[in-house]
């Protein structure tokens, strides 16, 4: 969908939005692809008491709704890593097992997280798939509720590493608890690393979390999909979305998330239409690759998008807006403002910060009005006028957290 399909050939900007809707029939029994889990749960000492039991009641709960076709794993972490429970099915015995080894859990040390959750990714590396011809799951799931302290803390090179392991299948998700966490790295693994990123303000609401997200990979119809986009001399275009791109000329490969059975996700491209083009039409093609979860046979569809015309001023200056496509558009070129604002304010850049939020701000004012698009106003407004002095934590968690969830297309929660 344009925001608007008609513009000036002397040279325009305007935006696409590319909606992806998945079917929304959940997978039962065999339809499903076999989930292999493997936790990182961080040990270190700032989770003694509440916070660990409740990560224990989490994790046990959440593993009652694998089957025998699922595999679990276990690792945890301070200074040291530890597995507890390598992967192995997920039987009433083996599930058995788990709950028994992580009520010996406790807490203690610092917090080697690069340490704990590339172990998880390692144990789902080295076990292959029980099963050939079907689609298959591996999720690593990362909680935390402190920085990096031990073993790798570049955000980069974390990053790096989350890329790298989703190429080979194993997805990333990364849980913040508390307020001591880097928001900007997790929510960076997982930009990455094809996850999502949760932030916990209470611990109490883990059990809920693990049991919504486990329920969401067993309903996952589209494993990890890929949008090929093309788009024609004379246009310019850049992904507004937090997902990998690597532009080759004019084509723009993304890697998406694996989506779920229902999954809505709006993909927002700025797009900038050259001068004295010499022609009056110009239309992007896309390509959409998947894996099925049932059978793992490569899906794909292909499909010339309406094309974007150029006309004279006059005629582009009236024609109209696709007010559906500039809500979309304004609320997510404000949750990529918001993003930039927190990391200014995390380098103690706090006036950029401020003017970050304050553009936030102007680009949804132009966007039509609903009770969404003031309420993100709001928020906006009372940032950019917040003093300059580091804002607290939880505002920047949930900035950032929100902000993610609008951009990946994640379901409230």
């Amino acid at each position: 969908i344009w925001e608007r399909d008609i513009v000036s050939r002397e040279g325009a900007d305007t935006a696409l939005v590319v909606n992806i809707m998945a079917a929304s029939d959940a997978p039962t029994g065999t339809d499903r692809a076999p989930l292999d889990i493997a936790f990182a749960l961080d040990r270190s000492g700032s989770m003694s008491g509440e916070p660990i039991e409740l990560v224990k009641e989490a994790v046990a709960a959440a593993t009652h709704h694998l089957t025998e076709a699922d595999r679990v794993s276990l690792v945890i972490f301070d200074n040291e890593v530890d597995v507890l429970h390598d992967l192995t099915p997920a039987t009433g015995q083996g599930k058995s097992r788990l709950q028994r080894v992580i009520q010996e859990v406790y807490a203690r040390g610092g917090t080697n997280l690069s340490g704990g959750w590339l172990t998880a990714c390692q144990q789902l590396a080295m076990h292959p798939p029980m099963t050939s011809g079907r689609g298959h799951l591996q999720r690593s799931m990362l909680l935390t509720d402190g920085l990096a302290n031990n073993g790798i803390t570049n955000p980069d090179q974390l990053a790096t590493h989350a890329s790298e392991l989703r190429r080979r299948g194993i997805a990333t998700t990364t849980i913040g608890v508390g307020q001591h966490f880097d928001e900007m790295l997790l929510s960076s693994m997982v930009e990455a690393g094809g996850g999502a990123f949760q932030y916990i303000a209470d611990a109490r609401e883990l059990r809920a979390f693990f049991e919504r997200e486990i329920g969401e990979l067993l309903d996952i119809v589209a494993i990890r999909p890929r949008l090929t986009i093309t788009f024609p001399e004379g246009m310019h275009a850049r992904l507004v979305n937090t997902f990998p791109v690597e532009r080759h000329g004019r084509t723009f490969p993304v890697d998406l998330r694996d989506l779920a059975s229902g999954d809505n996700l709006s993909l927002v491209f700025d797009i900038r239409v050259k001068p004295e083009s010499h022609t009056n039409m110009l239309a992007p093609s896309l390509a959409l690759d998947w894996t099925h979860p049932a059978t793992g046979q490569p899906m794909g569809l292909h499909r010339e998008l309406d094309p974007l015309t150029l006309a004279d001023e006059i005629t582009a200056a009236r024609a109209p807006r696709n007010d559906e496509a500039a809500r979309t558009v304004a609320l997510e070129r404000a949750a990529r403002d918001h993003r930039e604002a927190i990391r200014l304010d995390r380098a103690g850049r706090f006036e950029e910060s401020r003017r970050q939020f304050r553009s936030a701000s102007r680009a949804m004012q132009a966007a039509p009005m609903t009770q969404e698009i003031r309420e993100e106003i709001r928020i906006s407004e009372e940032l950019a006028n917040a003093s300059f002095a580091p804002l607290d934590e939880h505002t920047r968690k949930q900035r950032v957290f929100e902000a993610q969830r609008r951009s990946r297309g994640r379901r409230q929660s």
